[in-house]
């Protein structure tokens, strides 16, 4: 069994009110839509740098690059507008040698930010599933070409349990723990960061006041929570561009391997393989996020959880495989 080794440092909270935006990407998509603020000491307000339509010169993101600045912030009011201008770069960020593929995997993710959260909002759920394909494939692409450390990626990466947070996450994390397990055809996992973006499609069917309650869910609240997969495979299982394996992790994805999950109790090798990943890194990413006031988990007392929770909850070889990858120098 492998010790477990921290994986990220202490976590430095974003400024109320603002959003980080890593300065390499920025650089790369000469991004301006809106004003950009810098934060020179932790625990200090960011002061604006530079005014929309007016962004940095290449001399400044030198300049901040050499002094150890990292991030950029933009108010969260203008997130939407710098996650679009983002998206239309974002092609060209991720084939730019200089930035790092941790650094690639951030500026995804917040390119398709806006997009994740309008094209979920749609009553027909094609043009998300045409966005998670594109978000699939381009993990794909990163993680096979210039693959990030999970420790980097995990860094980098948002952990505010917003919904393009969270599948992006878990797409990201699923192709890190299908390689760890031999997985190496593209199409394959493609197919599997795919279906990681659409496990929680069924979500969209329950009411906010119930996704976002802190309080104990009732009877009837845990029901309809516990539904979303069943909803999620139902509105998917049309999709002929979907294949069965696709369709298993968004409906089991919430099965244990002793039979104590749902929708429908199945057990141990009744689960598919990519949905037994699934639960792994859904867990993992959902303990980690920052939920209203709560502290997250630290990494490593999640992998300490799910080794507790291995041959129970979870496929106990993918949970060693997990950790192992997730831990690697």
């Amino acid at each position: 069994m492998s010790a477990i080794v921290p994986l990220s440092g202490p976590e430095v909270k974003c400024p109320a009110g603002f959003v980080p935006i890593a300065v390499r990407p920025l650089r790369a998509s000469h991004a301006d839509a809106v004003d950009l603020f810098v934060q020179y000491e932790t625990g200090t307000q960011p002061r604006l740098y530079s005014r929309a339509d007016h962004g940095p010169s290449d001399d400044q993101y030198a300049e901040l690059v050499s002094g150890g600045i990292e991030n950029l912030y933009v108010r969260s009011r203008d997130f939407a507008a710098i996650s679009n201008q983002l998206l239309d770069s974002v092609d060209s960020i991720l084939k730019e040698p200089l930035i790092h593929s941790a650094e690639k995997y951030a500026a995804l993710q917040l390119a398709v930010a806006i997009a994740v959260e309008q094209t979920l909002r749609l009553v027909d759920c094609s043009k998300f599933h045409t966005l998670a394909e594109k978000v699939g494939q381009d993990l794909v692409n990163l993680f096979t070409k210039s693959e990030p450390l999970p420790r980097e990626l995990f860094r980098l990466a948002r952990h505010d349990f917003t919904t393009f947070s969270h599948v992006t996450n878990v797409a990201s994390y699923c192709v890190i723990l299908a390689r760890q397990t031999g997985v190496t055809e593209i199409d394959e996992l493609r197919r599997i960061a795919t279906a990681a973006m659409l496990h929680d499609l069924g979500k969209r069917f329950i009411p906010d006041r119930i996704l976002t309650k802190t309080s104990p869910l009732t009877r009837d609240e845990l029901d309809v929570v516990e539904s979303h997969p069943s909803r999620g495979y139902s509105e998917l299982c049309g999709n002929s561009n979907l294949d069965f394996g696709q369709l298993m992790m968004v409906y089991q994805h919430h099965e244990h391997v002793d039979g104590s999950g749902y929708p429908v109790r199945i057990r141990q090798d009744e689960i598919h393989p990519w949905a037994r990943m699934l639960s792994i890194v859904d867990v993992f990413d959902t303990m980690t996020a920052r939920r209203g006031a709560d502290e997250p988990a630290t990494p490593e007392s999640v992998f300490e959880y799910q080794r507790q929770q291995a041959g129970t909850r979870f496929d106990g070889e993918y949970v060693e495989c997990w950790i192992s990858a997730m831990t690697k120098a």
